[in-house]
C-alpha cells in the first residue's frame, strides 16, 4: 500500500509542478451542477486531485452534484468532469477525466471543489490525492483513499477502510454493529476515532514509531507499544485495525 503511495505522489508531483502566479491570473471559474437517479444501497465512485469535496447524506433516492473548476480555459475544455450513471445502483464521478489525445507539459490538473449528495444509504468508493474529503451521516460502506488528504468522516454506520500517507483521519462512528469492522493505514498521518460507548471488538495496532491512546478501557494482550492486540468492551466480532509507521491513534467516544 505505501508503495502505492510513492509511486502515485512521484507520477503526480512530474505532471504537476507548482503552480505559478501567472498560471493562477490565467485560471477561469466553471460551476457545474449535476443530478443523477440512484437507489438507496447503491454505490458513488468518485475520484478528484485537488479541492474540497464534501458527501453528505440526504433521503432522496438521488445523487446532487455541484461542482467549482478552477483552470486556465483549454485545461478546463480538455479535462472534463465526468459524471455519469451505471443502471440504478453505480454513480461515478471524475473530477479530472482527460482528453488522451492532448497532454500539455506543466500543470494538467483542474481544481475542483465537490458538493455530492447522497442517499443516506449509500456505499462509498473514494479516491483523492491532495483533496480534503468530508463525508457526513451517510450509512453504508466506506473505502475512502488519499495522500496528502484529510478525511473526516461524521456520524456514519457501516464499515470503514482508509488509507493514507501524510494526512489525517478522523472517524465519528455513529451506529455499532456486532461485527463492525474499522481499518485504517496511514504512513505519517495521525488517527482519531470516535466509538460509541456499546463498541465492542478486537483492536490491532500495529507502528514503527506511533503511539495508540484511548479513553475507553482496553484489556491489553502483549506488552509491546509498537504491536499489540487488545479487547474493546471486553472484544466481541468487530475488528478495529491500524497500521501506521509514525502516525498515532487516538480512540474516545
Amino acid at each position: 500500500m505505501r508503495t502505492y503511495f510513492f509511486v502515485f505522489a512521484i507520477c503526480a508531483l512530474a505532471a504537476s509542478p507548482a503552480i505559478s502566479a501567472a498560471q493562477r491570473w490565467n485560471d477561469e471559474t466553471e460551476n457545474v451542477s449535476r443530478t443523477l437517479k440512484l437507489e438507496p444501497g447503491g454505490k458513488l465512485v468518485l475520484k478528484s486531485f485537488s479541492g474540497r469535496v464534501t458527501i453528505t447524506g440526504t433521503d432522496a433516492a438521488e445523487v446532487v452534484v455541484n461542482a467549482v473548476r478552477r483552470a486556465p480555459r483549454e485545461r478546463l475544455n480538455r479535462i472534463t468532469l465526468d459524471i455519469h450513471a451505471e443502471g440504478s445502483n453505480t454513480v461515478y464521478i471524475d473530477a479530472n477525466h482527460r482528453d488522451h489525445s492532448w497532454y500539455s507539459w506543466g500543470n494538467n490538473v483542474v481544481d475542483t471543489d465537490l458538493e455530492v449528495k447522497v442517499p443516506r444509504k449509500t456505499n462509498l468508493d473514494v479516491s483523492v490525492f491532495s483533496a480534503g474529503v468530508t463525508v457526513d451521516a451517510v450509512e453504508g460502506s466506506h473505502k475512502m483513499s488519499g495522500f496528502s488528504s484529510h478525511l473526516t468522516l461524521n456520524d456514519v454506520s457501516g464499515p470503514v477502510k482508509a488509507h493514507t500517507f501524510s494526512g489525517p483521519i478522523i472517524i465519528r462512528q455513529k451506529n455499532w454493529e456486532p461485527n463492525q469492522q474499522i481499518d485504517v493505514d496511514t504512513f505519517s498521518g495521525n488517527v482519531e476515532l470516535h466509538v460509541p460507548e456499546t463498541a465492542k471488538g478486537t483492536v490491532s495496532f500495529n507502528s514503527f514509531s506511533g503511539h495508540l491512546n484511548s479513553e475507553m478501557p482496553l484489556t491489553l494482550h502483549s506488552t509491546s507499544r509498537k504491536n499489540f492486540r487488545a479487547e474493546l468492551g471486553g472484544g466481541g466480532e468487530g475488528m478495529l485495525r491500524f497500521k501506521t509507521f509514525s502516525g498515532s491513534v487516538r480512540i474516545d467516544r
